[in-house]
């Protein structure tokens, strides 16, 4: 069964061209990169508290853990090679 949150962040990258970008740009980040990365993030949404911060802490969040980012790229060039 396909995960979810997966699936939410591939389909909003295919939507959001913005969400898109800052995917890719995570994919090119390394180990340490991203880990530094998620302590700013953790930093930044600490004291965030609405619907907006908490949905972009978990997107994040997400990217930025193991090869997430790698593979919701792969499977949006997935969606575009099949749309053609």
């Amino acid at each position: 069964m396909a995960d979810p949150v997966f699936e939410h962040v591939v389909k909003s990258c295919i939507e959001d061209s913005r969400l898109l970008d800052i995917v890719r740009n995570v994919a090119r980040m390394s180990e340490e990169e991203k880990s530094v990365f998620l302590k700013k993030a953790s930093l930044y949404f600490m004291n965030k508290s609405s619907e907006e911060d908490i949905e972009a802490y978990k997107f994040f969040k997400f990217i930025l853990q193991e090869n997430n980012a790698k593979g919701v790229l792969e499977r949006v060039k997935e969606y575009e090679r099949g749309s053609r």
